[in-house]
Order: structure tokens, then sequence, then C-alpha cells
């Protein structure tokens, strides 16, 4: 538009972007997002490629262009929903259960840990002076690690943490890009909290918390905090032993270089079998993801992170391994209840998306 004290100026056209968003996929995940609150991020895990992302509720990009009333400003800015929050790279979460095989991997580095062992879950575990209770209040029975992240059991990790401590697990979440910037192209991008002894100690004094704290950060619970951007580099990583791309936009030469967590074969096979069985198996908590497509397999955890704030948050992460590539999937639904009910069954739409359109453009 004219503005009355400036001469006419020509507009200059800036350089050329090429996104790595696949635009059929990000219709596809607006539309299971709308009149809902919460995060789809859709990855190509090996390059860290962006192929569709989903912050909702979200505002009208056109509000911003040309003049805005006071009114509409207003809106926006104080909407009970928060609007103008990038969740993905902005928002804060604590992430229950699907951090829990970083977890199994500090366990099964220990040599001392036997991951056949059996540990039985009656629903609860006094630890001290405190009881903690598992998700399932009636208990799993007994549980080695590999039914322990199947079913999800929170007594089986309680139960464990004497194979190693708070710093230990720390620097395992490190190591899997918790706690600092993931670096990708988009401004404002929040660290998160991944709690140390000294984090500890800062907050609390050097006597005001005890080891029964690790019991609920072995979970994903306590002090925690993640992003859901974080989370979709935890999940690539996974994927692909460790290897995967920086998250990114914007199809670039040089990308930021990307943690590189150090597992064995061993452990890194470990941890997909138990994923694929989280929901194949029929105990899996993911197993209502399963897309039942043919030529392609998933892999999936589940987790309901227990908000201070309000109600459980719902999250599901995984990936589906088809002709050669490897598509991730993150599902955070705020709010809304249990992962295996509430994220599982959008994770199950986005897998079928991944698979149409991919299926579409090979046969073109």
């Amino acid at each position: 538009g004219k503005v009355t004290d400036l001469k006419p100026q020509p507009a200059d056209p800036g350089q050329n972007i090429i996104t790595t968003l696949d635009l059929d996929i990000q219709h596809d995940v607006e539309n299971l997002m709308k009149n809902k609150k919460g995060v789809i991020l859709v990855g190509a895990a090996k390059s860290g490629e962006i192929l569709a992302a989903v912050s909702s509720p979200d505002f009208r990009p056109d509000l911003f262009t040309g003049r805005m009333s006071e009114n509409e400003w207003q809106n926006v800015l104080f909407h009970p929903e928060k609007p103008l929050i990038n969740r993905f790279n902005q928002g804060l979460y604590p992430p229950g259960s699907i951090v829990k095989m970083i977890t199994q991997s500090r366990l099964l580095q220990n040599q001392n840990f036997n991951h056949n062992e059996v540990y039985k879950c009656e629903g609860n575990y006094q630890f001290g002076d405190r009881l903690f209770g598992c998700w399932r209040e009636s208990g799993h029975g007994d549980m080695n690690l590999s039914s322990a992240i199947i079913n999800s059991c929170d007594i089986y990790f309680y139960k464990t943490i004497n194979y190693y401590d708070l710093d230990m697990l720390s620097e395992s979440f490190r190591m899997f890009g918790f706690g600092k910037i993931t670096n990708v192209d988009i401004l404002n991008e929040s660290n998160g909290i991944i709690p140390s002894s000294r984090f500890m100690n800062q907050r609390y004094g050097n006597f005001g918390w005890s080891r029964g704290a690790v019991l609920n950060i072995c979970i994903g619970q306590g002090e925690i905090l993640v992003t859901p951007i974080q989370v979709l580099n935890f999940t690539n990583l996974l994927a692909t032993n460790g290897s995967a791309g920086t998250p990114h936009f914007v199809m670039v030469d040089n990308l930021p270089k990307n943690v590189e967590p150090k597992l064995n074969l061993e452990i890194w096979s470990q941890i997909k079998q138990d994923m694929e069985n989280v929901i194949i198996h029929e105990n899996g908590t993911g197993k209502i993801a399963n897309p039942y497509l043919k030529n392609a397999r998933v892999f999936g955890k589940t987790g309901t992170a227990e908000n201070p704030h309000g109600k459980d948050h719902a999250w599901f992460i995984g990936w589906i391994s088809f002709k050669g590539e490897l598509y991730s999937v993150v599902v955070l639904m705020e709010n809304a209840g249990s992962g295996g009910t509430k994220a599982a069954p959008i994770a199950k739409q986005v897998f079928k998306s991944i698979h149409k359109h991919n299926s579409k453009q090979e046969n073109l």
C-alpha cells in the first residue's frame, strides 16, 4: 500500500527458496488437526527434511497483511489457546513414555544388566516413603525389558534404576539431542530442560531432592521438558541408528551438524525390534496406529504425559519403512488423554497418507 511520508519504492524480488514440504501430506495433516490442539510433524528420517508440520490452533496469515484492527490483534494476542505460539519448536512438554527407549539404551550399556531378567509389576512400587504407580493400576505382571517397552510398563523401569544414576541418564538424553536446540531453520527454538544433579541442586538445594526423582525422569516425567521438533529429531535418530540429518524446512547445501548418538548395533536392533512390537504385538500400546499396509513396516511408541496444568498430553512417535525410505511421524495432542487411544489413531491416518502419496508418485 501507499505510505504518505515515503516516496514509492518498487518491490525488490528476494531469493528463491525450495522447501522440503510435501503439499499433499501437509494438506492431509492440516485436515487431521482441524479443531484440535497440538502438533503433527512428518519427516524424512535420513535427510532430516520436514515433509509436513502443523501447530494447532493457528491464525489466518492474511491478518498480518495490510491493516489490522486493534480488536483483531487483541483477539489473537490474548486467545486462550495461544495461536501465536509455534508449538513444534517453542512449546515445552513433558514427553512421558516416548523417551523410555533412552532409558532402555542406558540399561543396555551396563554390562551387569540382564535384559531378560523378569521384574513383577503389581501396579505400584514403594521407594522410600513414596508410592509410585504404574499407568495400569492392576499391574502388568512379570516383565522383562522388551515386554516393558511393548506394554509401556512403568514399574519395570522404577525397579531397574540401580543400574544408572541421574547424570548418566541426563547424558543419554543429551546424546539424543534433548536439552539443546536442534538448529531447525525456524527462529526462536526452545532448549527444553534435561535435569542433571547440578540442575536439581540449583533448583531445590543439595538436600532438597532425592534419588526418587530419577523414577520420574526415567519414564519422561518430573522436571524434563522437550519440544516436538526435538522429539522428531529423536525419532529420526532411532530410525537411522544415530545418523539422521538435522531437521530442516528449506533445501540447502550445508546443514548444521546433528548429534550422533553412539550405540552398538545390538542395542539399536533391540530398540527397533521392541518398537515394531509396540505396533504389531497384541499387547502393544501402539497397535491402534497400525495401518496394515503391504510392503511396509511400522515402528512406534506411545506416551501419556502427566500435565501439572491440566489433562494429560497424548504422544505418539514412530516411523514407516517403505520402498527403502524411512518416514518419521510425531503426534502430540494437548490435554487429550492417552497416547494409545488419542494420538495413535491420528498417527495411523498419517502413515496412510505417507504411503498413499509416495505410492502415487512412483506410479507417475
